[in-house]
């Protein structure tokens, strides 16, 4: 009940916090309102503006972005740590967007991004949380001293009203008693113990702390670097004054920049939006301007301080490398100028801009406009879908396309408002050009290029013979061969704007004609956007004798058996002392885990060069089950990473089944025992009836488990593989076979590995239990160390570190349809594991979404 309080009062203040921040924007859009009639008047006074004011405003903006940066940084030299300057300049740029949207903004942006710091500085979070409390302490102090003297100042020249004295007095006494608390806590007071007390975490963070001795040096210029920005902030209200042809006054700038801090420091939510505007507006009215005038320089110092930083965050954050919505934005975009397209295509011109436009240009021109807006709009559609596979030549397509349309826009109406979209997609569309490398199948040119060259060249012959042919009644002209030949491009690309068709017979020829044209284009479509598709490609006995031999030399791994599987391809390093295995599905290159080289700099040499291979061939890598030993490597090579799963080795020294912890074990055994059944190591070679048990065996449990065979990193029932492999089976008295494991070469030094653990549907509770059991004593026998398990996918994400993380978490632990590996991380983790985290790596966020769908189809037999 006590715990359900806290959250209540939690959420309270929570509330309390939007329902005063909401507020504030309602004051705001109450005054705008009220003031509408003034409204007019700003924006005509707004447009007049002294240009190279409004320039040096915003240069000012950008020195204030860079002080904030240099700000940044000199936090973290205070706790004796560096950052690079854009990193402090993006780091404001995102959390000061996102302060607008939580609440106290101001403070608790701190909590944000801080990981991009921890991976690209190597700074603990605990660390940056300090420098960015110092960075807001210094914000909040020189906040004070900004607001304080100028408050004093006004009210000694008697120009504060009652109204304002009591506003500014309620913020002087929050300021205070926030300045009493902070050093009480600094002190360890009554704050401190209270909190320490209600938030244990609280002390052991503080002592953590201690080990950062605080540069009192490095603190004090981040102060100035902070009262710098308050002179900025100053400057930005006076220039906007002298921008709109308005007496500037630079005490009353200084009184009204003063204003705009005392609100953003008792601002709880949405950063005084609202607020602001009103209280500074206010102000201005009281030193005579009059309301318009407010209202202008309010609305141009709001630019300069607020709306222009805050659009640079937003920039800051989409532009970002690797950003999901960057990766979908384009082929978005370009789907929504294609309905754009459309739309504006079916619907008439303005008239006034039709007829001015009439004046420059044909009428002919513009019909073919509104064709060519149509036309790519439709296509538009097709193409957006390409696009976002990363498709090279939907890119091209895409870049042609809305030229057309830009150009088109303007010369059928003079639509400058879907212009300016196609501007903006052909703007996005080469910003952001790297992503698109998938190349078309090649191969495919020299099977369908010819008939599609031959169709159109039979559309060409089919349309010239009708129109020289066709009676002069039907379209009211007798053509000649030039004219036909005209005509039938024309119509093959679904213009003809002044051919009138005057029978049902001219009607149905045309209209032939503009099938077959529009049936044409769509297969070139087809042919420029047809992804590369490779056919699977078995690799040559050399290539895998090769793989074999490195393999050997150099193997390293419990997964270097499957490396060689007869599943996979081989990519040799030109040294030929290191290869990758890896299968090819769709646009993917699907690595398993890393590959075998002499050295880790030959590794890493390999990844370089099979990187370079793959996006010269138009395909994307993913490395599957790559070890944490290993992470380090491929995150310094630019690569993501998700937590996939954990993998299991027992330690075979240390391994018994005795103690009560194990007592279901060892019931199991002895239950077993008693029962008459035994277990047998069977050597190789294996004879084949011995095989056709196991074949039976293992269809069993396949049909019990609902489940068909897998591969890429295990092993399916091969009669070929198992034939040359020790076996170890739980068999009865009478001699019948109800559970095996086959063991498979591990290159890791005295540890055990093994693939299948199949047993029959009638097989006795802990018959796996006595296997293992067995196995494991007979390995300990042979002097092995250790022995693999395997991986448990989905297992040991304790500690979400992204969304997706705790979404897998979830389905782990909740949806019954993962069950499957809960079972599987229980059965293992009885025998007392070591458990290792293992590894998705990739390029991009937006992989996950197709990585899925890849991983299915090449583990499917």
């Amino acid at each position: 009940m006590k715990k359900l309080l806290t959250i209540n009062k939690d959420n309270q203040k929570l509330i309390f916090q939007i329902a005063v921040g909401l507020l504030s924007v309602f004051l705001g859009i109450y005054f705008i309102k009220h003031e509408k009639a003034e409204l007019a008047e700003v924006k005509t006074v707004l447009i007049l503006a002294n240009k190279w004011f409004v320039l040096i405003g915003m240069l000012l903006v950008f020195l204030f972005i860079v002080v904030q940066g240099f700000m940044y940084q000199y936090s973290f030299k205070a706790v004796n740590k560096l950052i690079s300057l854009k990193m402090g300049i993006l780091l404001y740029l995102k959390r000061n967007f996102i302060s607008v949207f939580i609440p106290a903004g101001t403070v608790t942006n701190m909590f944000f991004f801080n990981k991009e710091i921890e991976e690209k500085e190597g700074i603990e979070k605990i660390v940056t949380l300090y420098a960015s409390t110092l960075f807001s302490i210094s914000s909040i102090a020189s906040s004070i001293l900004m607001a304080i003297p100028a408050v004093i100042l006004l009210f000694i020249k008697g120009g504060i009203k009652n109204n304002i004295l009591i506003g500014t007095s309620l913020a002087f006494i929050s300021i205070i008693l926030l300045a009493i608390t902070a050093g009480s806590f600094i002190r360890k007071g009554v704050v401190f113990q209270i909190l320490e007390k209600r938030v244990p975490s609280f002390s052991t963070i503080l002592n953590n702390l201690r080990e950062y001795p605080i540069n009192k040096i490095q603190l004090f210029k981040v102060l100035v670097f902070s009262c710098l920005i308050e002179i900025i902030g100053v400057a930005h209200l006076y220039i906007a004054m002298i921008a709109l042809n308005f007496e500037p006054s630079l005490y009353i700038a200084i009184i009204g920049y003063a204003m705009v801090l005392i609100i953003l420091l008792s601002s709880p939510f949405l950063r005084g939006i609202g607020a602001i505007e009103l209280a500074l507006t206010y102000t201005l009215t009281l030193f005579g301007y009059s309301a318009v005038a407010a209202l202008s320089v309010v609305f141009l110092f709001r630019f300069f301080d607020f709306w222009a930083v805050l659009l640079l965050g937003l920039a800051a954050l989409i532009l970002k490398k690797d950003n999901l919505f960057l990766r979908i934005f384009p082929a978005l975009l370009l789907f929504i100028l294609g309905i754009v397209n459309i739309i504006s295509a079916i619907t008439p011109a303005l008239p006034l801009r039709l007829k001015a436009l009439k004046e420059i240009i044909p009428l002919t021109a513009i019909h073919t406009s509104i064709w060519l807006v149509l036309f790519s709009g439709l296509f538009m559609l097709a193409v957006a879908v390409y696009l976002i596979k990363g498709l090279k030549n939907a890119w091209i397509i895409a870049l042609i396309l809305t030229g057309i349309s830009l150009f088109a826009h303007l010369t059928k109406g003079i639509d400058w408002e879907e212009a300016i979209i196609a501007f903006i997609t052909l703007c996005t569309l080469l910003f952001t050009q790297k992503q698109y490398f998938i190349k078309r199948d090649a191969s495919f040119d020299k099977q369908l290029w010819l008939p599609a060259i031959v169709s159109f060249v039979t559309v060409l012959i089919f349309g010239m013979i009708g129109f020289y042919f066709i009676d002069k009644n039907h379209f009211g002209s007798d053509f000649s061969l030039w004219e036909s030949l005209q005509e039938t491009i024309t119509a093959f690309f679904l213009q003809n704007i002044d051919l009138n068709p005057l029978t049902s017979f001219s009607k149905i020829f045309l209209f032939s004609v503009h099938i077959l044209g529009a049936f044409t284009i769509s297969f070139w479509v087809f042919l420029i956007l047809k992804p590369l598709i490779r056919k699977k490609t078995v690799p040559v006995e050399e290539s895998k004798l090769l793989a074999k031999q490195l393999v050997l030399n150099y193997g390293k791994g419990s997964l270097d058996y499957f490396k060689t599987y007869y599943d996979k391809l081989f990519w040799f390093n030109a040294e030929k002392t290191g290869f990758i295995s890896y299968k090819i599905t769709g646009n993917y290159a699907i690595v398993l885990e890393n590959p075998v080289a002499k050295d880790n700099e030959t590794l890493e040499k390999i990844i370089i060069d099979f990187e370079v291979y793959c996006k010269i061939n138009g395909l994307r890598t993913v490395y599957y089950r790559i070890p944490k030993s290993s992470l380090e490597m491929y995150i310094k090579l630019q690569k993501k990473s998700l937590l996939i799963g954990m993998e299991a080795v027992v330690n075979l020294a240390s391994f018994t089944i005795e103690g009560s912890e194990k007592k279901a074990i060892r019931n199991a055994v002895n239950k077993l025992s008693k029962a008459g059944f035994i277990f047998k190591v069977n050597k190789p070679p294996q004879k084949e009836s011995f095989l056709q048990q196991l074949k039976s065996v293992s269809s069993e449990w396949l049909l019990d488990m609902e489940r068909e065979e897998m591969v890429f990193s295990q092993g399916l029932f091969s009669v070929n593989e198992l034939k040359e492999q020790t076996i170890f089976t739980i068999e009865s008295n009478e001699g019948k076979i109800v559970g095996f494991v086959n063991m498979i070469p591990n290159f890791i030094a005295c540890e055990a590995n093994f693939d299948l653990m199949r047993k029959t549907t009638d097989a006795p509770n802990g018959t796996m239990d006595f296997l293992f059991v067995k196995m494991f004593e007979h390995l300990k026998l042979k002097e092995y160390l250790s022995c693999n398990l395997g991986m448990v996918p989905l297992s040991g994400i304790d500690n979400p570190k992204n969304i997706l993380e705790q979404a897998m978490k979830t389905a782990y632990e909740k949806m019954k349809i993962f069950s499957q590996y809960k079972n599987l991380y229980n059965f293992k983790e009885k025998y007392d594991p070591t458990w290792s985290e293992t590894y998705l790596v990739f390029n991009e966020s937006f992989d996950l979404t197709l990585i899925p769908s890849a991983l299915k189809k090449i583990m499917e037999v």
